[in-house]
């Protein structure tokens, strides 16, 4: 049983822990509306991109993407680059670990297929893991409001570079994005987009609605040329979809941390009622012992 003086400061801790975790889950709160206002933001500018892109892409024959731009060349995966989007701090639930421990397992799975990886770890935490690897091409801190669009860029620029190389061994064949996808304020979904090659992922048939709605509708015409529209088009919606990807983590990040804070916040609570109804029990046990020892002090002088 704790003596008194052990359970005073641990009732002390324990407070000072629940100020901690109860400030953190109102900063979170604060901060989750913004977030989430961004990704709605940003949702319909990409998925229009992304229509224009498909529309443009579909009316090409598949023997001939290749050559309309080199971001849509599908070959054999010899190397993948893996973007490992996390974050810069922890205290977040499981946000950071579940990103971490897919992006492992997807390494040993190529790695038993004889297939070589290279790493494009983001924040800190991700850093932090895999900073014994020997295959980390960059490494950037993780997204935040104000450098979110800028790391988009440079995070684009580097998986074209690794993609449209000439040398065989600094090419990748393929790059695979793995992030949280905000869905809910309870619910971060963990999410795998293929980013290259170049997959249109919008309907084909709502691009080419616009030139069937009526009967005297034409073939379009592209000015300037088809290729050249597309070459200016497909590092665009390639950019685009790393920064959906980059504004949902974000959000994804604060609603866990959120969440995290709030249960971390109501164990505290529990905590301390269990610690404060013990100290009373002790206090009162030792109360009782002293008058006890008082009594019997008193009789035995009357003895």
């Amino acid at each position: 049983m704790a003596n008194l003086k052990e359970l005073r400061l641990r009732i002390g801790s324990v407070k000072n822990t629940r100020k901690i975790t109860s400030a953190m889950s109102q900063i979170a709160s604060a901060k989750l509306r913004r977030a989430q206002q961004a990704v709605l933001a940003a949702r319909p500018y990409g998925e229009r991109l992304d229509e224009v892109v498909a529309g443009l892409i579909e009316r090409i024959d598949e023997q001939e993407r290749p050559l309309a731009h080199p971001l849509l060349a599908v070959r054999p995966v010899e190397t993948t680059l893996i973007i490992a989007l996390a974050a810069d701090r922890g205290l977040c639930g499981s946000f950071n670990g579940s990103i971490t421990r897919t992006v492992n397992q997807s390494i040993e799975d190529e790695r038993k297929a004889k297939r070589g990886t290279r790493l494009l770890p983001i924040g800190n935490r991700a850093i932090q893991y895999f900073r014994r690897s020997k295959h980390i091409l960059e490494q950037h801190p993780a997204p935040t409001p104000q450098t979110l669009l800028t790391l988009a860029k440079t995070v684009t620029a580097t998986a074209i570079r690794a993609f449209s190389s000439e040398d065989s061994d600094e090419r990748v064949d393929q790059v695979v994005l793995y992030y949280n996808h905000f869905v809910s304020v309870l619910t971060q979904r963990l999410t795998v987009v293929r980013v290259l090659p170049f997959v249109a992922t919008s309907d084909p048939d709502s691009a080419k609605s616009s030139t069937s709605g009526t009967p005297f509708a034409l073939a379009p015409r592209y000015e300037p040329s088809r290729a050249e529209i597309l070459r200016h088009l497909i590092p665009l919606a390639v950019e685009s979809r790393l920064q959906q990807a980059m504004f949902n983590s974000l959000a994804a990040e604060i609603a866990a941390r959120r969440v995290a804070m709030e249960a971390a916040t109501d164990n505290a609570s529990e905590m301390l009622a269990d610690l404060t109804l013990e100290y009373n029990r002790e206090r009162q046990a030792a109360i009782t012992k002293e008058l006890m020892e008082i009594i019997g002090g008193a009789e035995a002088l009357k003895g």
